[in-house]
């Protein structure tokens, strides 16, 4: 063998029906013998081929010279997974740019498509990324009243400091709206009597509806990160208050009521 010219090598390996190298040479291959010459381009082979694959061609002492992923080979969706142990688009005659077999430049050109139409997926899947919602003028001016609010009520309740009450309000609806019953709560309100029927208007009106919530995202969207920080920390703490204040509040009626 001269290793100086690899391209001008050639050994005979047997083409696997059913498999895209089949496919490929097809039209080159003689019926009781399945074989076409090949270059030879590899110092190591397979041992043992992973149960993912399936082999399509083999030297004839045995060695796996090209396998696929059967589920993960199809050009026209992108997929190329398949490996081969020589190069057929350099299987060229002598002295001339033509191939040995018509079936030599597929491989690349198959690569080649399954390159384009994965690029066109990820364009695609680019593409239909939503963009960022834009809020009109009065969900804007909502959402700086609700950021007022809680900068307000934070002031309060480290300083101190006494405020107009009505400049709270935009900020005490949004917690009333977004406010839920624990599962403890719940059943301490049945043990105070009130059927499903009789709590239920007060618990649907407690929870979060999916409408309310996605309300909520498009308000938070346009706020920034120390806004938003600020206001999970103070929504926070105040859930732990209100749930504490419930929590006693509903012991002592319970408590009431047995005695």
């Amino acid at each position: 063998m001269d290793y100086d010219n690899y391209d001008g090598h050639r050994h005979v390996v047997k083409v696997a029906e059913n498999t895209p190298l089949h496919d490929w040479f097809k039209d080159s291959l003689e019926e009781d013998k399945m074989e076409i010459l090949v270059n030879s381009y590899h110092h190591q082979g397979v041992n043992r081929l992973a149960q993912r694959f399936v082999p399509m061609a083999f030297a004839p002492d045995g060695l796996i010279e090209g396998f696929y992923d059967p589920d993960a080979f199809n050009p026209e969706e992108g997929k190329f997974i398949m490996g081969l142990q020589f190069h057929p688009e350099r299987m060229r005659q002598d002295d001339t740019d033509k191939f040995d077999y018509p079936g030599c430049p597929t491989a690349y050109q198959e690569f080649v498509k399954a390159v384009i139409a994965y690029q066109k997926k990820l364009n695609s899947s680019t593409a239909s990324v939503p963009r960022p919602l834009k809020l009109d003028q009065a969900m804007e001016k909502k959402r700086k009243n609700i950021v007022r609010s809680f900068f307000l009520a934070r002031n309060i309740y480290t300083t101190g400091q006494r405020m107009n009450p009505s400049e709270l309000q935009a900020g005490a609806e949004f917690l009333e709206s977004n406010t839920a019953l624990s599962l403890q709560q719940e059943n301490r309100l049945k043990q105070m009597g009130a059927t499903v029927r009789n709590a239920g208007s007060y618990i649907e009106r407690l929870r979060m509806s999916e409408e309310r919530e996605d309300l909520a995202k498009n308000v938070m969207g346009k706020m920034s990160v120390e806004q938003l920080s600020d206001l999970l920390s103070f929504y926070h703490m105040m859930g732990q208050i209100c749930s504490e204040v419930l929590d006693r509040k509903l012991n002592g009626i319970v408590h009431g009521i047995g005695s």
